[in-house]
């Protein structure tokens, strides 16, 4: 199944006045890298959330943002007990290092905690936070999958097209190396009427010399791997699991059988050709790279 690692999704839920947000993109990454942005007082939450997005999602860098807000009350409450801790500290590391200044009001605004929104306070909302966050994480994620499928599906037609041209111009190999061992007679033939254009060439041994250059340049079996190769492509495509990896390894045998027939041919057309796979396999491997 082709699935794209790009993906974007919201989701939100809201009871009691308390109100859950949560949005997730997605972009490629050969592994799950997932970060997690959640208000501080929340962290204990943060586990469920990584728990939820690894069982949805097994590639790609994820960023997941979670907003909670109390909607029934937009008032602000100091921290007092934290406040009178700040400024305890401040006034004991004034007097051991003999600071001239002291912890104002501004600065102490400023640090974390101190501010806090009435939802934060409330602890007899607190309890309707887990199921909300469920709800809200969910309903991103469904988001990101449709995404991932929509895209996935795209990414699906292209690499057809590519593999369907990389079947065509291994057919067009194969059509021209049938060929191969009386263009390499004629070939040596040429060369030695060259060299020695009075003498006479054993007919057996020259037979021999291209049976051997023949067969090193046989490239039937890159041929057939190739045709192997693009099979196995399209049914990882078409089967339940995802594919991205195994694509990949796919890609990278392809290229190799590639490489094979550049290596062995001397054949002109059959080099262009060759590099004509090659290119549209670096296009695959384009593709690939945004496949869970």
């Amino acid at each position: 199944m082709i699935l794209s690692m790009t993906g974007y999704g919201t989701g939100s839920a809201k009871k009691s006045d308390i109100a859950v947000t949560a949005e997730i993109r997605s972009v490629n990454h050969r592994f799950l890298d997932l970060h997690v942005r959640i208000p501080r007082e929340y962290l204990f939450l943060e586990g469920d959330v990584q728990q939820m997005v690894r069982k949805a999602l097994d590639r790609g860098r994820v960023e997941v943002s979670i907003t909670i807000q109390n909607t029934g009350s937009a008032a602000f409450l100091i921290n007092s007990s934290l406040a009178k801790g700040y400024l305890e500290a401040a006034e004991a590391l004034r007097h051991e290092f003999d600071f001239q200044d002291s912890l104002d009001l501004k600065s102490l605004l400023s640090l974390p905690g101190i501010i806090q929104s009435r939802d934060t306070l409330q602890t007899d909302a607190a309890g309707v936070l887990p199921d909300l966050l469920i709800q809200s994480v969910q309903g991103a994620l469904e988001g990101v999958l449709q995404m991932r499928r929509c895209e996935g599906e795209a990414l699906r037609t292209d690499m057809l097209r590519n593999l369907s041209s990389v079947r065509e111009k291994a057919g067009l190999i194969h059509n021209m190396s049938l060929n191969s061992a009386a263009e390499i007679l004629a070939k040596l033939r040429e060369r030695i009427s060259q060299l020695l254009p009075q003498g006479e060439v054993d007919p057996q041994r020259l037979a021999q010399e291209v049976a051997l250059l023949a067969d090193k340049a046989d490239i039937s079996e890159e041929i057939t791997r190739l045709g192997s190769h693009i099979d196995q492509y399209h049914a990882l495509m078409d089967s339940t699991e995802k594919a991205g990896k195994k694509l990949d390894f796919l890609l990278q045998e392809l290229q190799r059988e590639a490489n094979t027939i550049l290596s062995k041919s001397g054949n002109l057309e059959v080099s262009r050709h060759a590099i004509a796979i090659k290119a549209d396999i670096e296009k695959l491997r384009e593709q690939v790279q945004n496949v869970e």
